[in-house]
């Protein structure tokens, strides 16, 4: 060992005076010591290709499984891909009587399902060929929350467990394994907030054009950047610096964005649709959308939106039971297969905390980061409110799912920054992995 000391030593120091502590530093030469094990530990980036690793074969793991069973929304959207290549579709199933080549499924706009028609016509029709492009849109998600953390100022650290916690959420892996609209509806809501923290902002209003072709509230993402870049634009003018780079970011991503969608939906149309224009698309999808009301409340699995930060209204996606019988009676059943609509419990039970962290942030401190995660839940989860209030618009719980990563960066920060003490962040991530597990799909070796 080599001694040395930290401070200037004072020669018969009066009575009131300490003398400096002699800390042991190790020499280089030295061999470790059991003392020293901080070294073994991994890096965020090697925590990052395990949580993406843990991701994947969490999505992938019997994906064709139950054996030819269509899982929820599957019915309409696999069955849609079907009509759009000319393949039959079984009586009495959604579409069955259908023109081929179209796309009837006219609610939406076409590009979610020309993609899985795609992905089905370059791998068959079965389960792989439906769910590979919510696979894809679901780790891509994964990597560009970690990206969109990054660029807005966050460390590693916190970016690998933003990643983290949206990978293990019930309700993204679910629409991850799914062939749904919802996971490339994220996947494509990510790249554009991504390009906008970066700075590039048409290629953000891109992204979000190409989110709303998946899906019309694809367009919650471009108002939730605009309201990003009008807040800084203020905090520039308060500031003293000008508010005119933050507005012109603004403009360039409605820029990007409007003709973008305009354009794509035109072209999609005069390939699979019966609409000469998006004007009369657009004006259908919105009636359509505005028609799903019931003024008498939910019904069955339907649900109001303040129920979702409950995880109240799940829902049953597909459940395989196995039954014991004993003397012609049912004494017992257990869920082989449980695919439900519902959030990590781990996740949405601190989402108001880690919201309420996010907004001291962003007003006490302007970080930018905290700033996209206020925003981003205004945006995205705040119109379903007068929706349902005024509208009585119908909606259920995986309408939550746009806004989950923003909940997930939101609970990250507060994790990570509000000094908690490292035994209560890690109680924490034993909780959320223990609510992985219990809402794992899969409750059996099949």
């Amino acid at each position: 060992m080599i001694y040395q000391e930290n401070a200037i030593t004072v020669p018969n120091p009066p009575a009131h005076i300490s003398l400096p502590i002699k800390r042991p530093t190790v020499d280089v030469h030295e061999p470790r010591t059991t003392r020293n094990w901080t070294w073994i530990v991994p890096g965020a980036r090697a925590v990052l290709m395990l949580v993406v690793l843990a991701a994947l074969l969490a999505r992938v793991v019997w994906l064709t499984k139950p054996a030819g069973a269509l899982i929820f929304d599957e019915a309409y959207y696999v069955n849609a891909a079907r009509v759009m290549l000319g393949i039959d579709v079984a009586a009495g199933a959604p579409y069955a009587d259908q023109r081929a080549g179209l796309d009837p499924n006219r609610e939406h706009p076409p590009l979610g399902k020309a993609l899985i028609a795609g992905s089905m016509r370059v791998f068959g029709d079965d389960a792989l060929g439906w769910r590979l492009p919510s696979v894809v849109a679901g780790m891509a998600s994964i990597g560009l929350l970690y990206g969109i953390v990054r660029a807005g100022g966050g460390d590693r650290w916190l970016g690998t467990l933003a990643a983290g916690l949206l990978a293990f959420d019930n309700l993204a892996l679910v629409h991850s394994r799914i062939g749904s609209l919802d996971m490339m509806l994220v996947g494509f809501l990510m790249l554009g907030a991504w390009c906008a923290l970066r700075g590039w902002p048409i290629a953000a209003g891109i992204g979000f054009a190409l989110a709303a072709l998946v899906k019309i509230n694809g367009f919650y993402g471009l108002a939730a950047l605009v309201l990003f870049e009008l807040v800084r634009s203020a905090w520039a003018w308060r500031s003293g610096h000008k508010p005119l780079p933050h507005l012109r970011t603004a403009v360039l991503v409605i820029v990007g964005c409007v003709p973008v969608w305009f354009a794509g939906l035109w072209l999609l149309d005069l390939r699979l649709s019966v609409y000469d224009t998006p004007w009369a698309h657009l004006q259908y999808i919105l009636q359509y959308g505005l028609s799903l009301t019931r003024a008498s409340g939910p019904l069955g699995q339907e649900s109001y939106p303040w129920q979702w930060l409950l995880n109240e209204a799940q829902m049953t996606y597909l459940r395989t039971d196995q039954t014991v019988m004993a003397n012609d009676q049912v004494v017992a059943s257990q869920a082989l297969i449980y695919f439900r609509g519902a959030m990590n419990p781990f996740i949405i039970t601190a989402a108001p905390l880690g919201l309420s962290w996010a907004v001291w942030r962003a007003w006490r401190c302007r970080d930018p980061l905290a700033l996209w995660v206020v925003v981003w839940v205004l945006a995205t989860y705040a119109p379903f409110f007068p929706l349902a209030m005024l509208q009585h618009r119908v909606s259920y719980i995986f309408y939550f799912l746009p806004t989950l990563p923003a909940v997930v960066v939101g609970v990250a920060q507060l994790v990570r920054q509000s000094g908690l003490p490292r035994l209560v962040q890690w109680g924490y991530l034993g909780g959320v992995a223990l609510g992985f597990v219990a809402y794992f799909p899969f409750r059996a070796m099949v």
